[in-house]
């Protein structure tokens, strides 16, 4: 099972103006799959800057590549060509579903996490009680995942991640299966531990709303193959809601981009 962690990665470039500023930095990365029925590009050509501190959304329909481009920059999987290049930073990815193992309780968790991490023994108790803080779950240290709601549960999947240390956190749609209630909910947690802990972190979704309340950039992937077909700087201060008019119009302007009735 995955813990919803990747490690550090460091392959790099011939430095350059923009790859000295990026956390995450994509030239030319390609994604081919073989299977019984022959080859098949999942990703083309991809060239992608994101700076440190930055929140990227990856927006579009099942297929376009979205989550295999993320499982790339987290090192689960490898390129056919190009490079990847995220400056020996460490990388966290969250999935849709939390992936908790169900014996353990909430501590036992994210002991885990720490465990994996090289984290000694004696810290963890403070390191726990200090992420339980901050994703806003002090009391449910001893529960187990079965006892928990579904925002609860992702609660503690990022508890997990963020034990990691890392400083880049890649998201899978971690929300899609909530309700709107508990979705907007995590938006504003997700928010708020980004700004305060100073993260990196690329979105994906396939819901406009979502990517248009959350990133700072969107870039809307386009299928067969797989590659980045546009990108709208939402350009919205914080913080936002779903239900605001601001939002309603970038993500109007996204689906005509979804849709192909994007303008020049």
């Amino acid at each position: 099972m995955r813990l919803g962690t990747a490690g550090t990665r460091s392959r790099t470039p011939a430095p350059d103006a923009t790859t000295e500023r990026s956390a995450i930095s994509l030239r030319g990365v390609g994604k081919d799959f073989r299977s019984a029925a022959g080859e098949s590009v999942a990703l083309d050509s991809v060239d992608l800057d994101i700076d440190a501190g930055d929140f990227v959304c990856l927006l579009g329909q099942s297929g376009c590549g979205k989550s295999t481009l993320l499982n790339l920059i987290a090192g689960l999987d490898s390129p056919s060509r190009g490079s990847i290049d995220v400056g020996g930073r460490r990388v966290g990815m969250m999935f849709q579903d939390a992936n908790l193992f169900p014996w353990l309780t909430v501590r036992g968790n994210i002991e885990l996490a720490l465990r994996l991490s090289g984290v000694p023994a004696r810290e963890f108790g403070p390191r726990v009680d200090e992420l339980l803080e901050t994703v806003r779950l002090p009391r449910a240290a001893s529960m187990r995942p079965h006892e928990l709601s579904g925002g609860m549960r992702q609660r503690v999947a990022l508890a997990r991640t963020l034990a990691q240390d890392c400083s880049i956190l890649l998201m899978d749609e971690p929300f899609a299966a909530l309700d709107a209630i508990t979705r907007d909910a995590m938006h504003d947690e997700t928010e708020r531990i980004w700004l305060e802990r100073e993260l990196t972190i690329v979105f994906v979704t396939h819901n406009v709303r979502e990517s248009a309340r959350l990133g700072n950039r969107v870039l809307v992937m386009a299928p067969d193959p797989g590659r980045i077909d546009s990108e709208l700087r939402i350009g919205l201060q914080r913080p936002r809601r779903m239900e605001d008019p601001g939002v309603a119009d970038r993500a109007a302007e996204l689906h005509r981009r979804l849709s192909g009735r994007n303008e020049p």
